[in-house]
């Protein structure tokens, strides 16, 4: 007998609660209680009837839903309570497995406690809080980049209708001597009415480079800018419209940097940073993107229960004749860890390091994987050596 639960059917700013003495054995009936203090009293309430009347501790369980049971989840911390989180699929299997798999939210309640009491399960332990924090700021992080990636291309669209072919000048569009460029002459007309010495003077004083540079980059602007057909006239409000964007772009740029700067920051403060920083081919981003989605390494039991965790475990499916071999991962794990591991391969890939990883991939295809099989092989390779790197205590050799 696993003993006492009380059941949360979690949802957006109110909950359904249920209490159980075992699995057919409901003690209080499902009842609904908003996401304030006033309705997290109630299983304060709850616990302590369970104590004086039955002489027994409780613990909580109920399913991971993003963002909505935080609030739950900070009442029980202050309050000393013990509590599971389990994941959705689980609860949504045991529900299925009834010949009659009902799902109302007063009925969820005891689907959930089923959870508990038919599968083995472990009380969540609260990781420290500097780990909740480097996740969340790699999360945001990561929205930032999508921001910038509109930004950018929004950028593009400008650039290629008021400088149409200016990309074929310059490589590198978003550095501080294109942007400079592009902010002071917004428009090839522009160009045209300056002189060659303006622009070189120009040019010499926004970057860092002599004068002889310049006045060849000059000569070279205002040869493009007497060819440009461009696709609006320096009166057009696309004009106005690059101005602002060009403006935007580089103060995400640089809010960007300052985020993965007090990213790396944080992360050089906890100790398993510089385990996965000594493998080769990860640098200080990815390093501190990881660390941040693994968080405490040491909560996992052993290298497959974190290959588990990034979803990249094969799945299993034997019967008959079907011999469950080469099937896909099943993907049912933290998806950013998965694509932060993915883009770590890939990367020791392109650029041909003589690294480990980049050994057990050419392996891998030598004996016949295909190449995105092999790619995913890798990472499962490389969680391997992360877990034993950290739990050793050593770095890469």
């Amino acid at each position: 007998m696993k003993g006492f639960c009380i059941s949360l059917d979690v949802s957006k700013g109110s909950s359904f609660y249920q209490g159980f003495k075992d699995l057919e054995e409901p003690i209080t009936k499902s009842k609904k209680i908003e996401h304030n203090l006033e309705g997290f009293k109630e299983l304060i309430n709850l616990r302590e009837k369970i104590r004086k009347e039955y002489d027994e501790e409780c613990i909580v369980i109920f399913e991971s839903t993003g963002i909505y049971h935080k609030a739950l989840q900070t009442f029980l911390d202050e309050h000393d309570f013990k509590y599971t989180i389990i994941s959705p699929l689980l609860s949504a299997k045991v529900r299925k497995s009834d010949i009659r798999g009902t799902k109302t939210d007063s009925k969820d309640c005891a689907s959930i406690a089923s959870v508990f009491y038919l599968k083995k399960l472990r009380a969540y332990t609260k990781t420290d809080e500097i780990y909740d924090d480097l996740r969340e700021k790699s999360r945001y992080y990561d929205f930032l980049m999508d921001e910038m990636k509109r930004w950018k291309i929004e950028f593009r669209r400008l650039l290629d209708i008021i400088y149409p072919g200016f990309d074929r000048l310059y490589d590198d569009l978003y550095g501080d001597f294109t942007q400079s460029l592009l902010l002071e002459y917004s428009h090839p007309e522009i160009i045209r009415k300056r002189r060659l010495d303006t622009i070189a003077k120009f040019l010499e004083k926004h970057t860092c480079h002599h004068e002889a540079y310049c006045l060849r980059q000059a000569k070279v602007l205002k040869e493009y800018a007497e060819n440009c057909a461009s696709g609006c006239s320096s009166k057009s409000y696309l004009v106005s419209q690059f101005d602002v964007v060009i403006h935007n772009l580089n103060a995400q740029i640089k809010h960007l940097n300052y985020v993965l700067e007090e990213i790396i920051d944080i992360a050089k403060t906890l100790p398993n940073y510089e385990y996965i920083r000594s493998i080769p081919g990860i640098g200080d981003n990815l390093s501190s993107r990881i660390l941040a989605e693994l968080g405490d390494i040491s909560r996992f039991n052993n290298a497959s229960q974190v290959v588990a965790y990034c979803g990249i475990d094969p799945q299993i499916y034997q019967s008959g004749q079907i011999s469950g071999l080469h099937l896909k991962i099943s993907k049912k794990g933290n998806k950013k860890l998965r694509c932060l591991l993915y883009l770590a391969v890939t990367c020791m890939i392109k650029t041909s390091r003589n690294t480990v990883i980049v050994d057990f991939y050419k392996k891998k295809k030598a004996d016949g994987l295909a190449p995105r099989s092999a790619l995913v092989a890798s990472m499962n390779k490389l969680v391997r050596i992360i877990y034993s790197l950290c739990k050793s205590g050593s770095l890469f050799k």
